[in-house]
């Protein structure tokens, strides 16, 4: 007599050619930069509320963006060799973890570490978002996911800086850091029971030592590699430079509330947004080449033009609305080429390398992170309560990619 066949629950993970699949990663991916995005306004209040000086509550910006480097490596290794669903739960639940001591921080010194740690629960989401959509996707169909996932990184720190400004006119700045982690909370459990593991062949040797620098070095020995993840590095930089100090611009030259501050912090994320829809129409018409040589050409337009108005508003003396509108447009334009061109940077620096995706997925994004963190540092060194320290620090960035770029990656662009 036959016994009846037992059977298997559906699975309730979404499917890889789903829309829920890549929107979700894109919300996973955001998790860092939502973190940084939403307490950028809050600075000022930071420092206020612990009184303490603007470079020491930068390190609450800088340190984080340190753990995430660190996280980055040493979780996108182990993920090669696990997979990336266990990877990428425990990295968001530290993150949940770390956001309660954080809303709950009684110093300075504390909530400083508490970042430490939350960045490199964050590394996860960033990285493994994107180790996901090379695991998952050929090149075509990686391109527009990344695109899709660029825009959702646009949408949430666009949305976030002016709900910081309400929360910080209405409550205090802890309770940014609140909302924050009810906000990772929920995509902690949406990743729980929607994503399921995509990595085929794990790697028993991936986390070893030798196996580790052996494969860093092969991404940095590899021309496209490396010339592609710097670009996208360096202008990163000079966004964080930007993101970091446009807060206390406001505050110190223009005289605005923290409310303000959001969002102008939200609108350089519009920006950010809008270049990568950008790169989401164009990825499919234009060559890579063409957009990149497009966006290189306005990161140093931008650059140069956000240096010369901050030189106008400190030494001219123009204020209000002018002033602060001669800063911001040319600020955002830089933001929208790092939009425009970074989809093409990630997955043109991950298409040479597809047996180590998660290490170099890792390194490219832990560069890209320390850059944020030397820029955002540098201005803040640099501040002397006059813009002219982004305008310099943007310069720098702008320049230094666009000869990597003319120097090396375009010869490796498809054309």
């Amino acid at each position: 007599m036959n016994q009846p066949k037992k059977r298997t629950p559906p699975s309730r993970n979404f499917a890889l050619d789903s829309k829920g699949f890549v929107i979700l990663l894109g919300f996973i991916s955001a998790v860092q930069a939502m973190s940084t995005t939403l307490t950028l306004p809050a600075l000022p209040a930071m420092a206020q509320a612990f009184s303490t000086t603007p470079d020491m509550v930068q390190f609450t910006l800088s340190g984080f963006l340190i753990g995430v480097a660190c996280g980055q490596v040493l979780l996108g290794a182990l993920s090669d060799r696990v997979g990336r669903r266990p990877v990428l739960l425990g990295g968001l639940v530290l993150t949940v973890v770390t956001g309660i001591g954080c809303t709950f921080a009684g110093n300075i010194e504390f909530l400083i570490a508490m970042r430490v740690l939350q960045g490199f629960g964050a590394a996860a989401g960033m990285i493994l978002g994107r180790a996901i959509v090379r695991d998952a996707f050929p090149r075509d169909r990686a391109l527009k996911a990344m695109a899709m996932i660029i825009v959702i990184l646009g949408i949430t720190p666009m949305i976030g800086p002016p709900l910081t400004g309400l929360l910080l006119e209405v409550i205090s700045w802890r309770a940014v850091f609140g909302t924050l982690t009810v906000i990772t909370a929920i995509i902690t459990l949406m990743t729980y029971l929607r994503i399921g593991e995509t990595l085929q062949e794990p790697d028993p040797r991936a986390t070893d030592p030798a196996r580790i620098l052996r494969n860093c070095r092969e991404m940095l020995v590899t021309p496209s590699a490396i010339s592609f993840s710097l670009m996208s590095c360096l202008v990163y930089g000079g966004v964080y430079a930007y993101f970091s100090l446009i807060s206390f611009i406001a505050r110190d030259t223009f005289g605005l509330s923290g409310a303000s501050a959001g969002w102008l912090v939200g609108a350089g994320a519009l920006a950010v947004f809008a270049g990568a829809n950008f790169n989401n129409r164009f990825s499919g018409r234009w060559p890579v080449r063409r957009i990149l040589d497009f966006t290189s050409t306005l990161t140093v337009i931008g650059a140069f033009t956000t240096l010369a108005a901050t030189l106008l508003v400190t030494y001219a003396h123009i204020g209000g609305a002018l002033g602060l509108a001669l800063i911001v447009i040319p600020g955002m334009m830089f933001a929208f080429n790092h939009g425009a061109s970074q989809p093409s940077c990630i997955v043109m620096s991950l298409q040479p390398l597809p047996h180590i995706a998660g290490t170099a997925s890792a390194l490219g994004a832990s560069f890209q992170t320390l850059s944020g963190a030397l820029f955002s540092t540098l201005a803040a060194a640099l501040y002397n309560g006059t813009p002219v320290s982004l305008g310099l620090c943007m310069v720098l960035a702008g320049l230094l990619s666009l000869g990597i770029y003319r120097g090396v990656a375009r010869a490796h662009s498809p054309h």
